[in-house]
This record gives C-alpha cells, structure tokens and sequence, in this order.
C-alpha cells in the first residue's frame, strides 16, 4: 500500500494518508511503501520527529468527507477552537472506547458539514459536524495524544467518508459509507453529504 508523508494545512504540520487519500499533491514531501497503517506510522519519522522537536502530540485529524490524518498538534486550547472553528466538545464514540473526539460544541447550530456517525455496537446514536481531533486524555483530564495502537483503532474506524440520508417521516438517519473519490467530487462541488428521504 502507497502512503504519502505531506504538510496538512489543518493541523500546521506534517500529516500521513495513504497516497489515494491526498488531494493537493504540491502539499506531498514523501511517499513510501507500507503493508499498513501501523508500519506506515512506525516508518513514518518525519512526525516522529516532529514530535520530539517541537513538543507536539500525535493525533488522528478527521475532516468531512476525508480519509483521517495521522498528524501532530500543538497541545493548547486555541488550537483545538482552530480546528473544529469554535468551542470545543469531548465527546465519546462508545465503538472506541477509551478515546476522546474534540469536536465543535455546536456543530450542528452553526450547520457545519456532517462529518462521522458515533456508534454503539455498530448503530448510530449521533452524528459530529465538523471537524475531529481524535486524541486521549490521562486521569486528570489532560489531552496527552493518541497511541500507536488507538491510532490504528480509530483510523480504520473513520477510514470511509460518510454521507448521511435523514427519513422526514420518522426522523431516522441511515449512513451510509461513500469511496474517498465520490467524497473528493462531493467536496469539491459542494454537494452536501445529508440528504431527505
């Protein structure tokens, strides 16, 4: 599998996606060969480095209608509010137990673009609009990043862009998963990914 090491403009560092997954490739500065995601994250010492160096904790970035992002962030509120352009929430997706989703407060107020369903056993019981940081927290409530392991979990958990059908007759959401090409086209022409039944 093709993986491409690249600036993120959201996260203001560097990122990791597969190959397939990039959309501006002027933004690429390696791409490499991986069986997996874990050993693309493992091979992946640009981050490692980032890490180090500028003190910046590893997390998935999830946009809508894009494959997550293995990136780093700045460990400070503001830019989280940067990211998910606004206050933040921590919300819990029960399927990924033990990690953290900062996502906007009120998303679904200011109608930021739908991004994933959070599921229980596989069913939806909520939906984030805008955009995820995917991260964990320690015992005193501290953001501290995202493990190798969680970062495997929660990357083949989001992986699919999502689009979202809403049933007006008894106010039900089917989701629905969409190849990152047909999520590509929708963005790119503001076609909005929740649509009435």
């Amino acid at each position: 599998m093709e993986f491409s090491v690249f600036y993120c403009k959201l996260s203001r560092g560097l990122g990791l996606r597969t190959s397939q997954g990039i959309t501006d490739r002027s933004c690429v500065i390696r791409t490499f060969t991986a069986d997996s995601f874990e050993s693309a994250v493992l091979n992946c010492t640009e981050i490692q480095e980032d890490i180090k160096r500028y003190k910046r904790i590893p997390v998935i970035l999830v946009e809508y209608l894009e494959e997550p992002t293995y990136t780093t962030l700045v460990n400070e509120l503001s830019e989280y509010q940067r990211i998910v352009e606004g206050t933040i929430d921590i919300v819990e997706c029960v399927d990924l137990s033990g990690l953290d989703i900062i996502c906007n407060d009120d998303g679904k107020i200011l109608k930021l673009p739908l991004n994933r369903a959070l599921t229980s056993e596989h069913n939806c019981y909520d939906i984030v609009a805008g955009n995820m940081i995917i991260t964990e927290t320690n015992e005193d409530g501290d953001t501290v990043g995202i493990s190798l392991d969680n970062a495997v979990k929660a990357h083949s958990h989001f992986i699919d862009p999502e689009i979202f059908i809403l049933n007006d007759s008894d106010n039900s959401v089917e989701v629905m998963t969409c190849s990152h090409e047909m999520g590509r086209i929708m963005k790119l022409n503001f076609i909005p990914n929740i649509s009435l039944k």
